[in-house]
């Protein structure tokens, strides 16, 4: 390892630098390796919140339905036999086809990594028992799936190593008027799961009082509201894991016409009914507890998504 005396001077200080220079080749490479892995781990972005996969039996309208109503774009490259991927400059949404003994709805969402190594040591480091395991090479958007404390899944992928395809190599980060703003799940475990994400992802800690956990990449909100068999009173008990996504819009107002008119232009794309009969008002009333949405609607698989400005 070439390091010169006046960089581990910058580093440690003189009299450090002069213990580490006299230090024996194998104790003295030791410490310089350990010491620039720690410093990049330091500089290292934190985690992006990269995608949002809904497993459906009508994945190519499912997709369009997003792509008219929420202006997200397809790749210029598409994989129509696969899935149907579009994306908002940041976030991309996979509406993939259900596979024998998969449910539809909301499936799982992904995290982007700096490094895939060193999150995968963090992953171990936070639980021995927490696994991972690597995806086929035909997956345009991830590497490896990993799942958290409460066994909630989500894809690995790396920044910037050439492996994305569709919509994932053609992301800008350009924020859209219409974008994908959080991504919620509920958990038995939320708290354990929350500090999971802050300490292996480094996503931040958002200070709300309410309950519930969330914390962001700076641009997307990862929500985890602890699960309770009780919330679902009047209702048929939901699984845990993942609960809803939300969109930002320039206006509510202008999203609700501009739904009208898609139905209107073509009925495939009306979502499913909410607050219809007993049952279905309480599960609109509970759904209507996350605070980061005022507008609510599915899409056409039936998957929850509350709208703010």
């Amino acid at each position: 390892m070439a390091v010169t005396f006046n960089s581990l001077t910058a580093a440690f200080g003189w009299r450090r630098a002069i213990a580490i220079r006299i230090l024996p080749p194998v104790e003295r490479k030791h410490v310089l390796t350990s010491y620039f892995r720690n410093l990049r781990r330091e500089t290292m972005m934190p985690a992006k919140l990269n995608h949002v996969a809904i497993a459906t039996d009508h994945y190519a309208v499912n997709a369009r339905f997003y792509e008219s109503l929420f202006g997200m774009k397809t790749s210029s490259k598409p994989r129509p036999a696969r899935a149907v991927v579009v994306g908002d400059g940041y976030v991309g949404l996979n509406s993939i086809p259900r596979r024998e003994g998969r449910c539809s709805g909301l499936d799982h969402f992904g995290i982007e990594v700096d490094d895939l190594d060193d999150a995968i040591a963090r992953i171990h480091k936070f639980d021995a028992t927490l696994e991972t395991v690597k995806r086929p090479p035909v997956r345009p958007f991830a590497a490896y799936s990993a799942h958290d404390p409460d066994c909630n899944v989500f894809d690995l992928s790396q920044r910037n190593i050439g492996f994305q395809k569709d919509v994932y190599a053609e992301l800008d980060g350009e924020a859209r008027p219409r974008h994908i703003s959080h991504i919620a799940m509920r958990t038995r475990r939320a708290e354990r799961c929350a500090e999971f994400y802050a300490e292996v992802f480094r996503l931040t800690p958002q200070n709300r009082q309410d309950g519930n956990f969330y914390l962001s990449d700076s641009r997307v909100t990862l929500m985890i509201i602890p699960w309770k068999i009780g919330d679902y009173y009047g209702q048929d008990p939901a699984r845990t894991g993942l609960d809803h996504i939300g969109f930002k819009v320039e206006s509510v107002e202008q999203v609700k016409k501009d739904m009208e008119s898609l139905i209107g232009e073509n009925p495939q794309m009306h979502g499913r009914p909410l607050g219809y009969g007993p049952e279905g008002e309480a599960r609109l009333k509970l759904f209507q507890k996350c605070p980061l949405g005022c507008f609510h609607l599915t899409d056409i698989e039936g998957a929850l998504i509350d709208v703010a400005e």
